[in-house]
């Protein structure tokens, strides 16, 4: 009888010690998952950007020759932009692979020679949102006189925005002095995020073919 109670006394209390056991081995898990995940992440990322760019790379060097841009830099764009989905649509309305405002991507076209585009092709036609993409960069290039980050920050925010915050600043450089002392300018972090994808492509050599090089002649 002594031996039943002694077993029925100590049985229960083991209970509350396996619960706390098997919730830390579960935070154990989930811990080891998140840090193998952490370090991973970078290696999937690139992963996604160079089957992105195996899956547009034809578009991306048709349109950057034609508007005489800089493969890399359209590329860094599209991944920026996209991550390289035809059918993505941002909650403003932006479309496709270089997310075009719809009224622009018609301006574009019209400049390019091309009809009016819908909605429906910039999301479904890759080649023709990239070639009315970079069109666009390349004017905005144009227009900031060369100046690369200004160019993607005119993108990312529209080249009339950008316009009036330099005007209140006085100047790029001092609206630009002004934003980087805050730290919180998401159109300089996006213009830099752009630069360093394009750099990283460009070391990776993606367009380094003998196809995509003008060879100099002897």
């Amino acid at each position: 009888m002594t031996a039943e109670v002694t077993a029925e006394r100590v049985l229960p209390s083991r209970t509350p010690f396996r619960i706390v056991w098997r919730l830390g081995l579960v935070a154990a898990l989930v811990f080891v998952a998140s840090f193998i995940w952490k370090e991973a992440k970078p290696a999937v990322k690139a992963s996604i950007a160079r089957r992105t760019l195996r899956a547009h790379h034809e578009e991306i060097v048709f349109a950057a020759r034609e508007s005489n841009l800089d493969p890399c830099l359209l590329a860094g764009m599209m991944r920026a932009e996209s991550s390289g989905s035809i059918s993505a649509i941002s909650h403003k309305g932006a479309l496709g692979l270089l997310q075009l405002m719809h009224s622009t991507a018609v301006e574009r076209a019209g400049i390019l020679g091309l009809e009016a585009p819908t909605k429906e092709d910039l999301v479904s036609d890759p080649l023709l949102n990239v070639r009315l993409g970079a069109n666009y960069m390349a004017y905005l290039l144009e227009r900031e006189e060369g100046n690369l980050e200004a160019a993607l920050v005119a993108y990312n925010t529209g080249p009339f925005r950008l316009a009036r915050w330099v005007r209140e600043a006085g100047s790029y450089a001092a609206w630009r002095e002004e934003r980087m002392a805050a730290g919180n300018s998401d159109v300089l972090a996006y213009a830099h995020r752009v630069m360093r994808y394009r750099d990283e492509i460009a070391r990776r050599g993606y367009f380094e073919t003998a196809e995509e090089r003008e060879e100099p002649e002897n």
